[in-house]
């Protein structure tokens, strides 16, 4: 039988399919959307990009005050400085240091000569959001929603006006972090772990490392389905094999982060972070288990926690009455318009931020939670959020947060619990976006239950503001502890009174027109692309609305640093002495203003990783002298090595002698009379092994440190009192000092240097 001819098609190749909306291809619509942002975000950051100019924030000039004198010794010698002389009685900034290795933030640091670091990294961001959008198969206007909803988090205004530019950077590259990690998950090959790598090692080197644990976390959240999945499936080679890719990946991540990250490890047990300092007034039960492993007090780490009311203010930006310095322009208390008013009245210290997230960002993020419930991405992130979200809770819920504070590892270093729910925003963006794919995918005439989440998330949200205005009529509108003449309290509560209910106002307005704008998609009175053009606008008026509250005036940096650290009589006097010395701002405001640090070695100053040695000293000794008048305690002056004092008065006391007057900036010179060198010998020591009684005899007049060292433990060799000696600096710089020195008896000598093994 023969066999029939078989008849061959002509082979074809197919067209590549070109997706379209807005009568455009998918992929000019990628190219116009980011055209787009690049432009939006030129017209926002404007004073940046095209003026050139810095935010006036507290921790910029306080930056400039800290880094100046070995910034100024970089440049003339071409060495890195290891060690800060002019702050804190000296400490080590080796660890501070940008990394050597190569990566793709030294392209960055290039690129920010010419175009501003705060831009680059927002739009970088924005292309990470898309692209992740983008790869889990969302059209670009999607995509496009979703990834300015995260750039326009007000939160992250604060970070770059404030100063905060290492959490900030370590956030804009978050999104890129889930993204590769999310391509690894899916392909599991040598392309995706060195993806990942990159941009995982990449926040690493940023050193935020509170954010690089939360981007760990959501990495951990992200992973265990999919890995667990392989084993109930018994796929045990590709188990193996991801692995040890995520091992490779982890491992080159650490890598190239190693400089600034091993550093700062070796670091941390000197620095307030890494351990509990002593504090004499509050004796500890367990005094004898700290240690220089130990991290900071929970008292002190969780001082900026969210109480479960503040989520509210996701909802309604000033719910709690904004931040703490608002600009009032309204009309219920004419006397504070125009003025910086206290605005915040929750249950934080204060506050220089807003948590908002946008109302019409929490309807889709609802929205798409439910919707997408069974998908175990979206389960596992909710479920991370929400354990960010009780995180961020911290005293308020301490009974979770110490789990983590004392059995997981390096936990208790870090502080303010809240800065959880700035990861928590990325979370929220995610769920939107699938809140708006549903929306997308809705078609006129389905059966109820489709339209059921969505329907029911606009009225929930409708009447949620409706009682929340009728109830905020009966809130004190108080702060605990505050203290205002009665008349100007009754001002500022009026005025917190108006901001919440023009919030309330406009939280209602958004949810209607929200709301309108969707039931006319689902009715098809208008395309979802329109839907989308309505929520994109609706979106950026909303998030961008926020974030015109926060305002910093815009300097130039240069002209600042030649204004605010102008030379004054008082520094012209300082400079004319050229011996090696330390100054001492006494005030409590002046102590902590870098501005000393500018031109002078300082006892005190500003940063937030100083060495637990001179915080132990300032708390515990340095105020707590034994004259009535004085309260200052001679003994720490002279260990540290102070030669003047600075105060904003005249004062009289037999320890000091006037010797400049500044009257234009209302500072006072005085010169201590018993001043010991920098280096001096003495014949006398004391063994005190117990830390608390050290600094128990530091307190005591009969101290007197000229005669007589404290020591840990016992000398091998006998010292005493020598007749003749003396000591001179022969050589200092931020990297090294030499001493000369002569004694006619075996003596000690004793260096005014705070100790720091790894350096010394």
């Amino acid at each position: 039988m023969a066999k029939p001819i078989k008849k061959h098609k002509k082979n074809v190749i197919p067209k590549k399919e070109t997706k379209q909306s807005f009568f455009l291809s998918y992929k000019n619509q990628n190219w116009i959307f980011l055209g787009f942002t690049a432009i939006l975000l030129l017209f926002l950051l404007k004073p940046l990009v095209i003026d050139g100019l810095s935010p006036q924030g507290a921790d910029v000039v306080s930056s400039i005050g800290l880094k100046h004198q070995i910034n100024e010794y970089s440049r003339n010698t071409g060495q890195r400085a290891l060690w800060n002389p002019n702050i804190f009685a000296g400490m080590p900034t080796y660890q501070r240091h940008n990394a050597i290795a190569f990566s793709a933030d030294n392209l960055f640091s290039y690129l920010g000569r010419f175009i501003n670091n705060v831009y680059l990294y927002y739009l970088f961001a924005f292309i990470g959001v898309y692209l992740l959008f983008r790869f889990l198969k969302m059209t670009p206007l999607i995509s496009f929603i979703a990834a300015v909803i995260f750039i326009l988090m007000p939160h992250f205004k604060s970070l770059y006006i404030e100063g905060h530019y290492t959490k900030f950077r370590a956030l804009m590259i978050l999104p890129w972090v889930f993204l590769s990690f999310k391509y690894f998950l899916d392909k599991r090959n040598v392309l995706s772990v060195a993806l990942f790598a990159l941009a995982f090692g990449w926040q690493i080197r940023t050193q935020h490392y509170q954010i690089v644990f939360y981007t760990a976390l959501m990495i951990f959240a992200l992973g265990i389905y999919p890995f667990i999945k392989d084993l109930l499936d018994k796929k045990f080679k590709l188990f193996v094999k991801s692995i040890m890719l995520l091992l490779a990946a982890i491992t080159i991540s650490i890598t190239m982060s190693a400089q600034p990250l091993f550093l700062a490890k070796e670091y941390l047990p000197y620095s307030k972070r890494g351990k509990t300092t002593i504090n004499l007034k509050t004796k500890t039960p367990a005094r004898d288990k700290i240690s220089k492993s130990d991290g900071v007090k929970m008292e002190y780490a969780t001082q900026w926690s969210t109480h479960p009311s503040e989520v509210l203010t996701w909802f309604v930006p000033r719910f709690y009455g904004g931040m703490s310095g608002e600009k009032y322009m309204g009309n219920a208390a004419p006397q504070l318009r125009n003025r910086v008013i206290p605005g915040y009245w929750g249950h934080m210290p204060f506050t220089q931020s807003y948590e908002y997230m946008g109302i019409i960002t929490l309807f889709l993020a609802f929205i798409g939670l439910y919707a997408y419930r069974k998908d175990k991405m979206i389960l596992s992130i909710a479920l991370f959020a929400f354990f960010l979200i009780l995180l961020s809770f911290g005293r308020h819920f301490q009974i979770f947060y110490s789990i983590l504070y004392n059995y997981f590892p390096y936990f208790n270093k870090f502080r303010a619990p809240m800065m959880s729910v700035t990861v928590t925003s990325f979370m929220i963006s995610i769920l939107a976006a699938y809140g708006l794919k549903y929306i997308c995918g809705l078609k006129q005439g389905e059966v109820f239950v489709k339209y059921k989440p969505v329907l029911i998330t606009m009225a929930a949200l409708f009447v949620f503001g409706i009682l929340l205005l009728l109830i905020g009529q009966t809130f004190s509108f108080t702060k605990a502890g505050e203290k205002y003449d009665p008349q100007v309290m009754n001002m500022i509560k009026n005025a917190r009174k108006e901001f919440f209910n023009q919030d309330m106002i406009r939280y209602l307005i958004l949810v209607l027109l929200t709301s309108g704008s969707v039931i006319a998609f689902l009715k098809r009175k208008i395309s979802f692309n329109l839907l989308g053009g309505i929520l994109a606008v609706l979106i950026i008026f909303d998030l961008t609305g926020v974030q015109a509250r926060m305002h910093k005036d815009c300097i130039n940096v240069k002209k600042l640093e030649k204004q605010y650290f102008r030379q004054t009589p008082t520094d012209r006097f300082l400079q004319a002495d050229k011996e090696i010395f330390r100054i001492f701002p006494a005030g409590r405001e002046i102590f902590k203003d870098n501005r000393w640090a500018y031109y002078h070695q300082t006892i005190g100053g500003y940063t937030p990783i100083k060495m637990y040695t001179i915080e132990e000293f300032i708390e515990n000794n340095l105020y707590h002298g034994w004259e009535r008048n004085m309260p200052v305690n001679w003994n720490v002056l002279k260990i540290l090595n102070v030669k003047y004092i600075i105060i904003q008065g005249k004062i009289k006391n037999e320890h000091l002698t006037p010797v400049n007057s500044d009257k234009a900036n209302s500072l006072y010179t005085y010169l201590f009379k018993e001043r010991l060198p920098r280096g001096f010998f003495v014949g006398g020591y004391d063994v005190i092994k117990d830390e608390y009684k050290r600094l128990h005899a530091i307190n005591n007049p009969k101290f007197d440190p000229q005669k007589t060292a404290i020591l840990e433990e016992d000398l091998s060799a006998q010292i005493s009192q020598p007749d003749s000696s003396w000591s001179k600096v022969v050589k200092f710089t931020p990297n090294q000092v030499s001493f000369e020195t002569y004694t006619d008896k075996q003596a000690l000598f004793v260096i005014s240097e705070l100790y720091y093994p790894p350096g010394w």
